[in-house]
C-alpha cells in the first residue's frame, strides 16, 4: 500500500474518532444539565397556602415590587431588619414565593453555597464554594455537597441559578435570584431570594458545573 493511501486510511479512522471525543463532553453535558434544567418546574405556595397572599402583599402600603427581565412581577413586604441582615418574603402573581435575604454590601452574602458577594459597578461578583453544606429532606434523608470547589463569576440584576441540589437524584433544587442592591434605613444591602424547584428528570449534582450551567439557563418564571 502506498504511503499516501496509508495516510488516508489512518486519517479516515482518526479524524472521526477525534471529532467524537471532542463532542462527547458537550453531548454529555447537554443531557446532564441542559435537558433536566429545561424540565424544571418552580414550586408554588412554598411559604403560604393563602391564595390571596400576592394581592394582600401588593396592597400593603409599605410593600415594594419589582419586575424581572422575564417580565415576572413580584412583591414583598417591608423587610424585618436585624443587626446584620434583613428578611422578607417574595410573592408572585403566579403563586411562586421565596424567602428574601438582605445582606450588607460591606460584609457580603453567605448562605447555602454562596461564600461571598462583592459589588462591582452595577453588577456583583459572586463566589460559591462547598461550605460543608448539608440538607435534611422531609423524609429524613440527608444530602451533602461533598465536592471541593470554589467558583466565581459576575452576576447581573435578576440573574438566577441553582445554588444547590436538595437530593442526590437532582430532582429537587434550590434556585437563587439576585435582584440588586436595596437601601434600607440608609444602608445598602445585596438582595437575593431563593425558592425550590423540581423536575422528573434529575440534573447532575456536580459542583461547580451545575451552578455554571444554570447561570446560562433561562428560568422563565423568575
Amino acid at each position: 500500500m502506498k504511503s499516501v493511501d496509508v495516510l488516508f486510511v489512518v486519517s479516515a479512522i482518526l479524524v472521526p474518532l477525534l471529532l467524537i471525543s471532542l463532542n462527547y463532553s458537550a453531548i454529555a453535558d447537554f443531557y446532564s444539565y441542559s435537558v433536566p434544567l429545561n424540565k424544571i418546574a418552580i414550586d408554588t405556595g412554598m411559604f403560604s397556602d393563602d391564595p390571596d397572599i400576592f394581592q394582600k402583599t401588593l396592597n400593603k402600603k409599605d410593600s415594594a415590587c419589582f419586575t424581572t427581565s422575564n417580565e415576572n412581577f413580584f412583591c414583598y413586604e417591608k423587610p424585618r431588619v436585624y443587626e446584620n441582615m434583613a428578611l422578607s418574603y417574595v410573592r408572585g402573581i403566579s403563586g411562586i414565593q421565596g424567602e428574601l435575604h438582605f445582606d450588607p454590601v460591606d460584609t457580603g452574602v453567605t448562605y447555602f453555597t454562596i461564600q461571598n458577594m462583592t459589588l462591582v459597578g452595577d453588577d456583583a461578583v459572586i463566589t460559591l464554594a462547598d461550605m460543608d453544606y448539608s440538607f435534611t429532606d422531609v423524609d429524613g434523608s440527608v444530602y451533602s455537597v461533598d465536592d471541593d470547589f470554589e467558583y466565581s463569576t459576575v452576576i447581573e440584576k435578576y440573574d438566577t441559578f441553582v445554588a444547590k441540589c436538595n437530593n442526590s437524584k437532582g430532582t429537587a433544587v434550590t434556585l437563587v435570584q439576585y435582584i440588586g442592591v436595596v437601601t434600607l434605613d440608609g444602608k445598602d444591602y445585596f438582595a437575593t431570594w431563593h425558592t425550590s424547584a423540581h423536575s422528573d428528570v434529575g440534573v447532575a449534582c456536580n459542583y461547580p458545573e451545575i451552578i455554571e450551567y444554570s447561570m446560562k439557563h433561562d428560568f422563565g418564571d423568575m
